[in-house]
């Protein structure tokens, strides 16, 4: 197996798992900064904005280390079956996804 191949995946399912939290809006816990609390429900306005994204952050590093520590244990024939350069085509291809669908956030601002 490559030695690489668990930090191909981890990369893979980190970007999969943080923009499914993202589009979907699942923040089981919600930062509010104004108060410096964490909730686990919607607060009051007058709590200031929830910031979901540590969230996001704590859920795919932990759905991506378990994903690279079963693929580690993977028996090496089954990782040789993937070259260095195929492992990184899925975190690579979830990236300029990611990048296309988010261009608004550099493009549009430009126009104005």
């Amino acid at each position: 197996m490559n030695r690489l191949f668990p930090l191909a995946v981890f990369a893979t399912v980190f970007a999969v798992v943080y923009y499914g939290c993202f589009v979907f809006a699942f923040t089981p816990a919600r930062f509010y900064p104004l108060i410096g609390e964490v909730s686990m429900q919607d607060l009051p306005r007058t709590a200031g904005p929830a910031m979901g994204w540590y969230t996001w952050i704590v859920i795919g590093s932990i759905s991506a280390l378990v994903a690279s520590v079963v693929a580690y244990v993977v028996p090496k024939n089954a990782g040789e079956k993937f070259g260095a350069v195929l492992s990184w085509a899925a975190p690579l291809a979830v990236a300029l996804w990611i990048l296309y669908v988010e261009k608004h956030w550099f493009f549009d601002q430009a126009a104005q």
